[in-house]
């Protein structure tokens, strides 16, 4: 009896192993010689976490460099996650970006008319990205750059049927000395030890955003 059981649970490990070869080749199918393509994420802001050597800003160019800032000061200035302490250190001391990114007057004018919204919707545990569609200019005879916007919100959270309210606008925004944005702050031993230190690499090239207009104002 032992005999006919060990000889049916090795028939059965046999009969295992052949099916897992199989759902194996089923997946990867190896005669057609397919890859796999490995993929790297960043695991966060800090220079630590990053993979590969950075691009050098000659190889970027100035203007991408610039349109890059303005996403970045557009997002910041919008974006909406379901953490509360995410507002807090957004509106705090050196974290504020928007601060370190713009005057007095442009935080405070954030402050009084956005931050309110972008409390109460991340105590509510909804969510918004931010994206800049079309091409960002600086019309003729004007101090402010024309940046359209768009706001994908959602309301509900843990909802994957939840469709998001989008909107759109335009933001117009005037830059201190346009010429010189992109630039680094300071010199590279301060920047790399910046970076090293976990600051958003953004604040470390020159931009300094002096007002912000919407339409109707």
């Amino acid at each position: 009896m032992k005999k006919l059981l060990g000889y049916i649970i090795g028939l059965a490990t046999i009969f295992a192993v052949f099916a897992m070869i199989y759902i194996a080749g089923a997946i990867y199918d190896t005669a057609n010689q397919e890859t796999i393509e490995p993929y790297f994420f960043r695991t966060g802001l800090s220079a630590m976490n990053q993979t590969g050597m950075p691009r050098n800003i000659s190889e970027i160019g100035e203007r991408k460099m610039r349109d890059w800032l303005i996403q970045k000061f557009v997002t910041e200035y919008f974006y909406v996650v379901p953490d509360v302490e995410n507002v807090a250190r957004r509106t705090r001391g050196n974290t504020a970006i928007i601060r370190q990114m713009s005057n007095s007057n442009v935080m405070r004018k954030w402050e009084q008319n956005f931050v309110p919204e972008i409390r109460e919707l991340s105590s509510n545990g909804a969510r918004r990205t931010v994206r800049v569609f079309n091409e960002i200019f600086n019309p003729v005879d004007s101090n402010y750059w024309h940046v359209d916007y768009e706001l994908k919100t959602w309301y509900k959270p843990n909802d994957m049927n939840a469709v998001p309210t989008i909107t759109r606008g335009t933001m117009y925004i005037k830059i201190q000395d346009a010429g010189t944005i992109g630039r680094l702050y300071s010199n590279i031993d301060a920047v790399q030890k910046a970076l090293l230190s976990g600051i958003d690499p953004a604040l470390v090239f020159v931009f300094h955003v002096t007002d912000v207009m919407f339409d109707g104002e």
